[in-house]
Parts: structure tokens; sequence; C-alpha cells
């Protein structure tokens, strides 16, 4: 079983009662509304992490096999 940690932040006291509210409205308690849109923001990041990595990795191949393609005309292919 997973250990767990307390995470604490300070927040306005509006944004906690919005939250609180939230939480209420979608039947949790406000630590797992908090948890779950953490959770949800974390997933996000790593997907525009992700996205940006392949953009990097597609725009290094696309300079390679352009490279490649440059050789073609120097004559030694048939």
């Amino acid at each position: 079983m997973e250990t767990s940690s307390q995470f604490t932040f300070r927040a306005p006291d509006s944004f906690i009662g919005e939250t609180t509210e939230a939480a209420r409205m979608s039947g949790l308690s406000r630590s797992e509304y908090a948890r779950k849109a953490i959770e949800e923001a974390n997933g996000r990041a790593m997907q525009r992490r992700i996205a940006s990595l392949s953009r990097r990795l597609a725009a290094s191949t696309d300079a390679e096999l352009d490279a490649l393609d440059s050789t073609a005309a120097d004559g030694l292919t048939p």
C-alpha cells in the first residue's frame, strides 16, 4: 500500500469557499476534490511535455531526412 503525506498550501478565502462548494456538489471531500484536480493537471502537463518532445523529435528526424535526401544528387546513387 502506498504511503500518504500531507500537502498544504495557502489560498484566498474565496478560492477555499468555491472549492469547498464544488467538492460538495461533486459528492467528494475537499481533499479528494483537490487531489483529483491536481492529478488531472499533472496529466495535462505530462501530455504537453510528451507533445513537445514529439515535435522536437519529428523536427530532428525531418532534418536528418533532408540531409540524407541532399546526398541523392552526389552521383553515388544509380
